[in-house]
């Protein structure tokens, strides 16, 4: 009897930390119309992961993948990866070093073609992770949104505006006193 409520503790002291696991997901995002934007997919809780292979899909009406790239945890790992024009992007990836903490894995560059108002999710459809020992990791996922919004008006030319306002009420100020 003592050795089950021992079990139970260990076990329920235990439970936190298998619940954590690894976590691959993608943030909610936005661009214009034009825009090329960053799309950077994310590890959290990773522990020696030796190898990965991820299918993400998107809506090709909204985005056009380009270019992907390693993020900060994938710069020393293999990596290779396919763009396709029906709105998938696949990646694969291996360290032999195993990849370890939590930040961007991968970096997708994509290009919107989307109306402003629309979105796409970004769909981790499979995401298959396994530790350097090449046993497979439990894996959550998190899908993301994107969305297209409207340009923004640089602050460049805010800031411009702003001064020729400022000069032209100087000047108005200056003549009104003579």
């Amino acid at each position: 009897m003592k050795k089950m409520i021992l079990s139970v503790i260990v076990l329920s002291l235990m439970m936190p930390a298998l619940a954590q696991g690894l976590v691959v997901s993608f943030s909610d995002s936005s661009g214009s119309k034009g825009d090329t934007v960053k799309i950077p997919i994310q590890l959290d809780g990773a522990s020696n992961v030796g190898a990965m292979d991820i299918l993400l899909k998107y809506d090709k009406a909204i985005l056009r993948a380009r270019a992907i790239e390693a993020g900060e945890l994938g710069k020393n790992a293999l990596l290779e990866s396919n763009i396709s024009d029906n709105g998938e992007v696949r990646i694969v990836l291996a360290d032999a070093q195993g990849i370890n903490g939590k930040g961007s894995i991968a970096v997708i560059t994509y290009e919107v073609i989307g109306e402003v108002g629309s979105t796409s999710k970004l769909n981790l459809e499979r995401t298959l992770v396994s530790n350097l020992e090449l046993v497979d990791v439990i894996v959550t996922t998190k899908d993301g949104t994107f969305s297209v919004t409207e340009k923004a008006f640089p602050l460049f030319y805010i800031i411009v505006i702003m001064a020729i306002i400022a000069i032209i009420a100087g000047i108005f100020v200056v003549k009104k006193r003579k």
